[in-house]
């Protein structure tokens, strides 16, 4: 979801699920949730886009899953510009930066799950621009 606050973007993306989780989707998402989480540890001022993208794509590696969407991507007067969260990224996160913090996995033909908050850099780490359940949403 994109959309604009006081002239400038946002973007939040929530995975949820209808009735109940299936047993297959739990591990995958908790391994997304995990990641989200720790990413969001380590966003801050000097932190290196590419060392992020390989932290997440190895975690993601040990569970036999890929890292095929951007980690992330900045954001401000377009809901998607520079700094680019990915592999090949190689730019330090900045003090006052806007981005998004958004690991995925995708299983093609099944179900996809992503977590997705837009944060603010600050020197010792980021901010939640974003606020939102990210545990299991069941409608």
């Amino acid at each position: 979801m994109g959309c604009k606050v006081n002239g400038y973007c946002s973007d939040m993306t929530r995975t949820f699920f209808v009735g109940e989780v299936l047993e297959q989707v739990k591990p995958i998402y908790d391994l997304v949730l995990k990641n989200q989480k720790q990413t969001g540890e380590q966003y801050k001022d000097g932190a290196n886009t590419r060392l992020l993208t390989k932290m997440v794509e190895n975690d993601f590696k040990l569970h036999n899953c890929d890292l095929i969407h951007s980690l992330g991507h900045g954001v401000g007067m377009q809901i998607h510009e520079a700094p680019y969260i990915n592999y090949n990224s190689d730019t330090q996160l900045r003090e006052n930066m806007v981005v998004t913090n958004e690991p995925g996995i995708y299983i093609p033909g099944k179900f996809g799950v992503r977590i997705e908050d837009t944060v603010q850099i600050t020197k010792f780490g980021c901010i939640s621009l974003t606020k939102s359940e990210k545990n299991y949403i069941i409608i």
